[in-house]
């Protein structure tokens, strides 16, 4: 049995593992040696010493249950190396459908089947994603190529990235633009080809105030639902009472706003009907310099 300096700070490969047993307690109530033995590939006595483990850091947090040959939470369990937060839960379960792999299983547990639509990843060229990412990492240019939906044909400019985006649509790369001079967000997927560029950046990222600077759009319930819809929507958006109003308050960088504004129909020009637009935003007057142009995305 170790000390508690010992066991303070548990191995990443041990902590990836609790983690797992967690989140299947968490979510699912019941977990076996034999399926952590699989998921890990180890010894079903190496299970036996984590469980050990655990119990020894956290006493009475599991309960093993012999006529269900498994683990149960116990009187003290609370999640120490997962969340107990839903809408994290479920953003790596949409990940996870996205990947079809395995990468995030000992994070989801891996029993509970998920479906979801296509990603937007699907249309994005591995090789100008490489260089993006590695753009943003070294700090460098890069002279891409670009299909632009609104230009003639291909274009050619040069790129400084400093950042991803993903507006649940697309996957955009935040970049200071040459042909522009000003940060804009471009399409990853209508970047046809990259290529390092020894160019320097005229402008650091610091000064890209559409990605440092926020705003907070306050979205409420459309005025013409009824009382029972009211609930139901404000339920579903996990609005918070204020004064007489359901609202929920969120804070978006600038340069994704206008996306946000677009996915929920928030831009739309009223009046708009409610029933196709369930909420409408508050403070509509302050946030229109943001939306996006017609017919953008």
């Amino acid at each position: 049995m170790g000390t508690v300096s010992a066991i303070s700070q548990p191995a990443f490969a041990l902590e990836e593992r609790l983690r797992f047993v967690e989140v299947v307690l968490l979510w699912e109530g019941l977990v076996r040696r034999q399926r952590v033995s699989d998921v890990f590939r180890i010894a079903p006595n190496h299970v036996t010493r984590d469980m050990r483990y655990y119990l020894d850091r956290f006493p009475e947090a599991i309960d093993f249950r012999p006529e269900l040959r498994g683990y149960v939470p116990g009187p003290n369990f609370k999640p120490r190396f997962a969340s107990d937060d839903p809408a994290e839960y479920l953003s790596l379960l949409q990940a996870r459908a996205d990947s079809q792999g395995a990468a995030l299983l000992p994070l989801t547990g891996g029993t509970v089947q998920v479906g979801a639509l296509p990603s937007p990843a699907m249309g994005i060229d591995r090789a100008v994603l490489k260089q993006l990412v590695r753009a943003i990492h070294q700090g460098q240019g890069l002279s891409v190529t670009y299909l632009a939906m609104r230009a003639e044909g291909p274009s050619t400019r040069t790129l400084w990235p400093h950042a991803l985006l993903n507006t649940g649509l697309r996957w955009y790369v935040r970049a200071y633009d040459s042909e522009s001079s000003s940060f804009r967000n471009f399409v990853i997927a209508r970047i046809s080809n990259a290529g390092k560029s020894e160019a320097r950046s005229p402008v650091p990222s610091s000064e890209d105030s559409g990605w440092h600077k926020h705003v907070t759009a306050h979205v409420v319930l459309h005025p013409k639902l009824n009382a029972h819809q009211q609930a139901v929507v404000a339920r579903e958006f996990g609005m918070k009472r204020t004064g007489k109003q359901w609202v929920w308050s969120v804070e978006l960088r600038q340069c994704l706003a206008g996306h946000f504004f677009r996915r929920y129909g928030l831009d739309a020009k009223p009046p708009v009907p409610p029933s196709s637009h369930w909420v409408v935003l508050r403070n509509r007057a302050e946030l229109r310099p943001y939306f996006l142009p017609g017919g953008s995305e």
